[in-house]
């Protein structure tokens, strides 16, 4: 018999333990949120194999792109039927109030899954932060001046851009390319690098005060606009949302408007050039300040 393999990720303060029936080898943008491994941490999975399918004994409640969820009377389960194989078994996740979590997989494909173990996108994430008054916002995050920075809008708005350009010409450091978690923490708000970065190949286990938001705007002017509370419906269109579950999104809500409260929100129309970037900088820390 195999012996069980563990290990430890850390992000934004969050440390969730994993444990496998067998080593496996982990992707890439694992290896920067890598922890000691702990016998407390804030959240666990346990992977289970499975050699016969799983059989809810509940109503479906919804189907959110390859998953089908239902609210059982341990957790909240979400199936994924395509990922599974011919002889019935799926890959699911279940999800449970206690924080201790189980990861299901086909016995017969674990090999094949196991090889190089991308369960990222199974683990409920969003549902981890919330558990710790944080969310996922579709955003590129920089740090400078030990604060963070995020780019947010829909894709091709051209936050990621933006973020490119205040490393060229200001030197601030991308943190994560797509996904920043932020989190509120010590009275105020954090934005921090996530195991969730897209496409972009950017993620760093690093989080900051947050100095101010910009929801990114293609134009043909550099001009910058503060928002108040009309920017909710940007920001939450951006959030990753179990909208099927009234309390998640309640909660999701109570967070941004005390965020809005304390965190600048900004319209940023721009161009992709560095008169934008001086714009916005200038913007958030001042006429006087150098970079």
């Amino acid at each position: 018999m195999s012996c069980p393999f563990s290990f430890c990720l850390r992000f934004s303060g969050i440390t969730v333990r994993f444990i496998t029936p067998t080593v496996i080898r982990l992707p890439d943008n694992f290896e920067p949120f890598q922890c000691d491994d702990t016998d407390t941490p804030d959240e666990e999975y346990r992977v289970q194999l499975l050699t016969e399918p799983l059989r809810p004994d509940v109503p479906l409640l919804h189907t959110e792109g390859e998953a089908r969820i239902y609210q059982t009377k341990k957790g909240w389960l979400h199936i994924y039927p395509v990922l599974g194989d011919k002889d019935g078994c799926q890959v699911a996740c279940l999800f449970c109030p206690d924080g201790k979590h189980t990861i299901y997989y086909p016995a017969s494909r674990w090999e094949y899954y196991s090889e190089v173990w991308r369960c990222a996108h199974l683990i409920c994430g969003e549902r981890i932060l919330l558990r710790h008054d944080a969310m996922l916002l579709h955003s590129s995050l920089v740090s400078m001046h030990g604060k963070t920075v995020l780019f947010s809008g829909p894709s091709g708005a051209g936050k990621s851009t933006m973020a490119q350009l205040w490393n060229t010409h200001l030197g601030a450091d991308i943190l994560n390319g797509d996904r920043t978690v932020v989190m509120r923490k010590n009275g105020g708000f954090y934005g921090g690098g996530s195991i969730w970065s897209g496409t972009s190949g950017i993620y760093r286990a690093e989080h900051a005060p947050i100095a101010g938001i910009f929801l990114v705007n293609k134009a043909n002017e550099n001009r910058v606009e503060r928002l108040g509370f009309d920017a909710f419906i940007p920001l939450f269109s951006q959030t990753i949302i179990n909208s099927w579950d009234t309390a998640f999104v309640d909660q999701i809500a109570d967070l941004y408007a005390e965020l809005m409260e304390k965190i600048p929100v900004y319209r940023l129309h721009c161009r992709p050039e560095k008169e934008a970037v001086e714009l916005a900088y200038h913007t958030l820390f001042g006429k006087e300040a150098i970079p």
